[in-house]
């Protein structure tokens, strides 16, 4: 047994305060569209009911408890865990990160703030209803007043429970809380007080966001004093009872997975970790993330909090489950990551396996990811100047053309009679696109990859068009680039060179403008 006063008693009632007040409504269950989701995120103090039990096995997610024996440690004598317990008392604790504290409260004109709630509060209610964020009882006075009792309350002090269970409606926390995450989305302090008050009335999405802000503090407060994070953090506590508890909670297992490294504790934070992989793991193709994007943790994706700890393991010569690319593997396949889709595709580029890299590329565009947008763009472009072979043709037979000689491939192309171009399509290459259909759509993806903010992408769809012959097209392309705010990256500053030396000589046809090697990336 363990003293009254250690950390490991604290903690056990911890869990013991807030798993005896769950409602069996908060059991964790699966929806139709296979995305894990809560019931109901307020935990109501009911002592008298039972814990929910698990979901059955036939739900959408493998939830079996994993077998982490690699993992295990020895259990240490009741002495052993004393003297850890007087050890970690007797260490100084690191710098708590800056947090709202007993007599704080917002800053800024009150009024200003009501006067945004009647305009663009208006607006964020209306698309949150649309969207399905809010339920349709919340019309217009409701999320009004409810927003003009969290305004006032913000402005005259510290967050409270009152603050939130005293709302004019008597709406739920968890409703208050979803309103509070619309009005002055872009306010931190504000948006801070919000989850702290909600934090308070034991709102889940809150007790994650408050845990991850704090994990964000501290970790760059790591580089420094490279020290961990206490154990007497009431926030981390909660986290760890949701996530230790009978029906254990995905994102507060990510959270307290991430406590876990920061405490050097690899093993416990890589079995945590492999029980959430099996938990989350899809029995069809499903729509990455937990939640919604009202309120997801503002944290590293669970991808990289498992790359990390493995990482760690691996420099300790720990043995781990998986390996490093079947992660990656793992992540753009099974679960469809945008970001890992890129990275995997990249390693697909190493290894030479060009129609699997356009596959997996695509798949990353075809989420919204900007960066992959760009690179698929430059991918079908140089595949047009016969720098990289066709979709369906072998790479080790393939031989690019002379640099000299690039784009010649596709004049000739372009410059058959309609019947020379049917029959090749139909019989010939009815396998492989056309070098005209990879210029197509390399300069649509160019086109979108310049809204997403990437001025080289506006550079080459501008030449691209000016060589068919629309002009006017392309110089509109450029002006309206040097006049727009989104350009900023820190290649800005060349590609306004390169700029305006090509506008110098655009009306004249017979100058051939060679767009920067720089300008592509795959």
């Amino acid at each position: 047994m363990s003293l009254p006063g250690s950390s490991r008693s604290i903690r056990r009632q911890c869990q013991i305060r807030l798993h005896s007040g769950t409602s069996p409504a908060l059991s964790l269950h699966y929806s139709s569209n296979l995305r894990p989701r809560l019931v109901q995120d307020h935990l109501h103090p009911q002592h008298n009911q039972l814990l929910a039990p698990r979901p059955p096995p036939s739900a959408c997610f493998h939830t079996t408890r994993s077998n982490n024996d690699l993992y295990r440690t020895p259990r240490k004598s009741p002495a052993l865990r004393r003297a850890a317990n007087m050890r970690d008392a007797r260490v100084s604790s690191p710098p708590r990160p800056a947090d709202i504290g007993p007599e704080s409260h917002i800053t800024g004109d009150l009024t200003a703030h009501q006067k945004w709630l009647a305009t663009g509060g208006m607006d964020n209610w209306a698309d949150a209803v649309l969207n399905r964020d809010l339920k349709t009882e919340i019309t217009w006075p409701v999320f009004e007043a409810t927003g003009r009792h969290l305004l006032e309350c913000a402005h005259g002090g510290p967050p409270t429970l009152a603050a939130i269970e005293n709302n004019p409606r008597n709406l739920t926390p968890l409703e208050v809380f979803k309103i509070g995450k619309l009005i002055l989305p872009h306010h931190k302090p504000f948006q801070h007080w919000v989850s702290s008050a909600t934090a308070l009335a034991k709102v889940r999405p809150a007790i994650y966001i408050q845990a991850a802000n704090y994990l964000k503090e501290l970790r760059a407060q790591h580089n420094k004093s490279h020290q961990a994070p206490p154990r007497d953090v009431p926030i981390l506590q909660a986290v760890e009872a949701l996530a230790t508890g009978p029906v254990p909670d995905p994102r507060a297992m990510h959270l307290h997975a991430r406590v876990l490294g920061h405490r050097q504790q690899y093993r416990e934070a890589m079995a945590l970790l492999d029980e959430l992989l099996e938990l989350i793991y899809p029995a069809k193709k499903l729509e990455p993330g937990f939640e919604t994007g009202l309120y997801f943790p503002p944290i590293d994706s669970f991808w990289d909090t498992y790359l990390w700890v493995q990482g760690m393991m691996l420099d300790h010569r720990h043995k781990t489950k998986h390996t490093p690319e079947e992660i990656y593997r793992r992540a753009a396949e099974e679960f469809k990551q945008p970001e890992y889709l890129v990275r995997y595709a990249a390693h697909l580029r190493e290894q030479g396996r060009w129609d699997q890299y356009e596959e997996y590329m695509h798949m990353a565009v075809m989420a919204g990811h900007r960066r992959a947008t760009r690179r698929l763009a430059c991918y079908y472009y140089l595949i047009a100047q016969g720098r990289y072979p066709r979709r369906g043709e072998s790479a080790a037979d393939f031989r690019p053309v002379d640099p000299a000689q690039e784009g010649q491939g596709l004049l000739q192309e372009q410059n058959r009679s309609w019947w020379t171009r049917l029959r090749d399509e139909i019989w010939s290459e009815h396998r492989r696109p056309s070098l005209t259909h990879y210029r197509a759509m390399a300069r649509e993806l160019f086109e979108l990859a310049a809204a997403y903010g990437s001025p080289e992408s506006v550079v080459i769809a501008a030449v691209m068009a000016r060589e068919e012959g629309r002009l006017a097209d392309g110089e509109q392309m450029i002006r309206s680039m040097l006049r727009a705010n989104q350009f900023q990256s820190p290649e800005w500053t060349q590609v306004k060179v390169d700029v305006q030396s090509l506008l110098e000589k655009w009306g004249d046809l017979q100058f051939k403008f060679k767009i920067p090697e720089e300008y592509f990336v795959l």
